[in-house]
C-alpha cells in the first residue's frame, strides 16, 4: 500500500511539469534576426586614380549676327590631366586641369587666345548608387559637378576691357563652374578608358570681351586613360556586420524564464515528496546532512554594475536554496574582462558587480553575513573562449 500511495504521488508531479515542458518546447523556434546589410570600406590610401586625356572645345559665345555658336571652325585642342580619390563606392572628388587655345568671332573678326583651368569636381557613381556596388563592372556613368578658376592670355586681337590706366588688359583671370558626365570602361583593375562630355561656365570677360552677358560657355569633349594606383587598384571590402547583442538577449530571457519555471516545478516536487510516508530510521543509519550545491552565474553587460531583470531570477532561486540551509555560506566572485579597461578600474568594477548581487540576496532575504564578497577583477578570466563572458560574478557555497 505504502508503495502504491509512493508511486501515485510522485506520477501526479510528473503530470503536473509536463504543461511546462511543452510549453517551452514551443517556444525554441527563434525568428527574431536582424537581417543583414552589407558595408562597404577601405583606407583612405586606396582608390586613388590618375588621368590623362586630350580632346576638342567649342566656346559657344561672341558671334555675328544670325550665325550659330555651334562652328566646327571654333573647335581647338585640348589637353587635361588630372589626380582623384573615391572615399566610398559611390561618391568621389578629382582635381583636374586643362588647357588649350581658344578660337571665336567677333565683329567679323576671328580671334585668338590661350585658356587653362583648373577645378575641383564632385564625382558621383551613378550605377554603383542604382544598381549595387560592383568592382568589375565594365561600363560605368559618372555625372560630376565642381567650381574653379580659368586664366586665358596671349589675345590676338584687342579687346573692349581697359585696367585702371584705361590700357586694353592682355589677360583675364575668372572664377568658372562645370558639370558633366564621365563614361568609364574597366580594362583591368588598374587601367580605365574613359569619354568626357563637359560645359564650363566662365565670367563673361574670359575672351576680354564684355558685353554684359553675365557668362560664356565653353563645351568640351575629352577621351583618354585612367591609371588606378595601389596593388588592388580600384576596389572596396565588403562585409556583413551581424549585431547578435539581441540573439543573446532574447535567448538569455528564454533562460531565466526555464530556470524560474523550473524553480517552481522543483517546489512541486518537494510538496509531493512531503506528503510521502517518512523512512523508518534506526540508530547504526543517521540520514546523513547534505548541503545543496550553489554555483551560477550572474552576467552583466560592458561597464556596468547593474543586476538584469532576468538575472534576478537566477539571484531568487539562489535565496530560496540558501533558505532551506541557514548553516550554508556564499562567496561572490566578481570577474571583469581584461581586453578593456585598466586593472585598477577592473578591480574596483568587479567589486562593484559583486556587491551589486549581494544587495539582490540581501533583498531577498538572506542575512549579509552569510555573504562573502571577493573581487577578482582580471587576476582570473574563468571562461577563456569568450572574452565577454567573463564579465560576471560566480557565487559559490562556502
Amino acid at each position: 500500500m505504502k508503495k502504491f500511495l509512493s508511486f501515485s504521488i510522485l506520477a501526479a508531479a510528473a503530470l503536473t511539469m509536463t504543461p511546462a515542458v511543452n510549453a517551452q518546447e514551443a517556444d525554441y523556434n527563434y525568428t527574431n534576426i536582424p537581417p543583414a546589410k552589407d558595408i562597404y570600406t577601405h583606407s583612405w590610401r586606396d582608390n586613388w586614380y590618375i588621368q590623362l586625356g586630350a580632346g576638342a572645345q567649342m566656346p559657344i559665345f561672341e558671334k555675328n549676327g544670325d550665325a550659330s555658336n555651334f562652328q566646327m571652325k571654333k573647335t581647338t585642342a585640348l589637353y587635361e590631366a588630372g589626380v582623384g580619390h573615391w572615399f566610398s563606392p559611390y561618391f568621389g572628388f578629382r582635381f583636374r586641369g586643362q588647357g588649350g587655345a581658344m578660337h571665336w568671332e567677333n565683329s567679323n573678326q576671328w580671334h585668338k587666345g590661350k585658356y587653362a583651368n583648373l577645378n575641383l569636381e564632385i564625382t558621383w557613381d551613378m550605377f554603383n548608387s542604382l544598381c549595387g556596388v560592383n568592382d568589375h563592372r565594365v561600363f560605368s556613368i559618372i555625372p560630376y559637378l565642381g567650381v574653379g578658376g580659368s586664366y586665358a592670355w596671349d589675345y590676338s586681337v584687342a579687346g573692349n576691357i581697359l585696367d585702371n590706366d584705361g590700357k586694353v588688359m592682355e589677360h583675364q583671370g575668372v572664377v568658372n563652374t562645370n558639370l558633366g558626365l564621365q563614361f568609364r570602361f574597366r580594362c583591368s583593375k588598374r587601367v580605365d578608358l574613359y569619354v568626357d562630355a563637359r560645359l564650363t561656365g566662365t565670367a563673361d570677360n574670359i575672351n576680354n570681351i564684355a558685353w554684359k552677358t553675365g557668362l560664356d560657355p565653353i563645351f568640351s569633349m575629352t577621351g583618354g586613360l585612367q591609371i588606378n594606383l595601389g596593388k588592388e587598384g580600384r576596389h572596396v571590402t565588403k562585409y556583413t556586420p551581424f549585431d547578435c547583442m539581441g540573439a543573446i538577449n532574447d535567448l538569455n530571457g528564454r533562460i531565466n524564464k526555464l530556470r524560474g519555471e523550473l524553480a517552481d516545478t522543483e517546489a512541486q516536487l518537494r510538496a509531493a515528496q512531503a506528503q510521502l510516508p517518512c523512512p523508518e530510521v534506526t540508530e547504526s543509519a543517521a540520514p546523513a546532512k547534505t548541503t545543496n550545491s550553489v554555483n551560477p552565474a550572474v552576467r552583466f553587460k560592458f561597464n556596468s554594475a547593474k543586476v538584469s531583470a532576468n538575472d534576478q531570477v537566477t539571484l531568487y532561486d539562489v535565496a530560496q536554496v540558501l533558505k532551506q540551509d541557514e548553516n550554508a555560506k556564499v562567496v561572490l566572485k566578481g570577474y571583469a574582462d581584461k581586453r578593456t579597461g585598466t586593472a585598477d578600474y577592473n578591480k574596483k568594477l568587479s567589486e562593484r558587480r559583486a556587491n551589486a548581487v549581494k544587495e539582490a540576496l540581501v533583498a531577498y532575504g538572506i542575512d549579509a553575513d552569510r555573504i562573502e564578497v571577493e573581487a577578482i577583477g582580471v587576476e582570473e578570466q574563468p571562461y577563456t573562449d569568450n572574452n565577454n563572458w567573463n564579465r560576471v560574478v560566480i557565487v559559490t557555497t562556502k
